[in-house]
């Protein structure tokens, strides 16, 4: 936890150390408790004095001993917000420090854990409900299909030869059609209520899913030090090479890719950059080339720096050597 500070028990001894020195009251010497011999023989009277005592002597009298200080407890104060946004002050003391971090920390993972659960179980219940909601449908359309099969509707021109032949039996059969026809239409309203819902649910989850896809691709690109203005020069540089178009390159979510184009991108950079290392690797000075010797060169140079193995040599072999 940033902002954390502890105090070594090394430390908290040297503050009671320097607490003792500035009161004025340094530890006694355990060597001054101990018992002093003396040669001399005390007289008799002075015995006897000794043997009444004196006031000086009495038991109350007896110099105090301090304890030493207790050392200073250490705390970390900091601000927090709370659940109503409002920011207070927190203080932890040393003690408190590792207990809390492990608290944070078994918090987190709960957290995260308890959000993975209820991901899944939102998942589930997507899936269950898709699967009873394309069940209906299918059934629903396969009951409307058999009603209108088993209805018998009768067209137009049988219809106008009935009213023609048997008007009361064309009321009663106009009216049968007609209620067939107003709970097929019914069925109708209900099929394509659901199937609206489904498409508008099935678009907010995509949308959704595509959000946490973003989400997820910049928590990513922010460990590889890429932000917008660098997601932005990379685009660039990868459609002015490749040829992309701008609505190309917005359809693009996956991290992985963006890294690829970087890499694609500095490898071009660095490229374009060879021939320009290669001038300047052709201009700069020459080192002198090592000369090559003869055997007989070897041989005479060999002939010269014997003298200086024995330490023999004198300045005439040093000048010979040097030219």
């Amino acid at each position: 936890m940033d902002g954390q500070a502890e105090t070594s028990a090394p430390e908290a001894e040297g503050l009671a150390g320097l607490v003792g020195f500035l009161s004025g009251k340094p530890e006694k010497d355990p060597d001054d408790n101990e018992p002093q011999i003396t040669d001399e023989v005390p007289d008799e009277d002075s015995t006897d004095e000794d043997s009444g005592g004196s006031d000086d002597d009495e038991p109350g009298d007896e110099p105090d001993e301090t304890d030493d200080p207790a050392p200073v407890e250490t705390k970390v104060t900091f601000k927090v917000k709370g659940d109503d946004g409002t920011e207070e002050t927190v203080e932890f003391s040393q003690d408190e420090l590792p207990a809390a971090f492990l608290r944070q920390k078994d918090y987190s993972r709960k957290t995260a854990a308890l959000a993975e659960r209820e991901n899944q179980a939102v998942a589930f219940l997507q899936t269950r409900h898709e699967e009873v909601r394309n069940q209906y449908l299918e059934q629903a359309a396969f009951a409307r299909s058999a009603v209108e099969q088993m209805a018998g509707f009768r067209s137009e021109s049988e219809m106008a030869q009935l009213a023609n032949n048997d008007p009361a039996a064309w009321v009663a059969e106009n009216q049968r059609q007609g209620q067939i026809k107003a709970f097929l239409g019914t069925l109708d309203g209900n099929i394509k209520r659901e199937r609206d819902q489904a498409g508008e649910q099935s678009k907010a989850q995509q949308q959704r899913q595509y959000q946490q896809t973003i989400e997820s691709s910049w928590a990513e690109l922010a460990k590889e030090k890429i932000d917008r203005p660098a997601l932005v020069k990379i685009y660039e540089s990868t459609a002015k090479h490749f040829g992309f178009k701008a609505e190309e390159m917005g359809n693009i979510t996956d991290h992985r890719v963006v890294k690829m184009m970087r890499d694609a991108a500095a490898y071009r950079e660095l490229k374009a950059r060879a021939p320009e290392v290669t001038r300047k690797a052709n201009d700069a000075p020459r080192l002198p080339a090592a000369r090559q010797t003869t055997p007989a060169q070897e041989r005479q140079q060999q002939s010269l720096a014997k003298p200086f193995v024995g330490g023999r040599a004198k300045l005439n072999d040093l000048a010979a050597y040097l030219r």
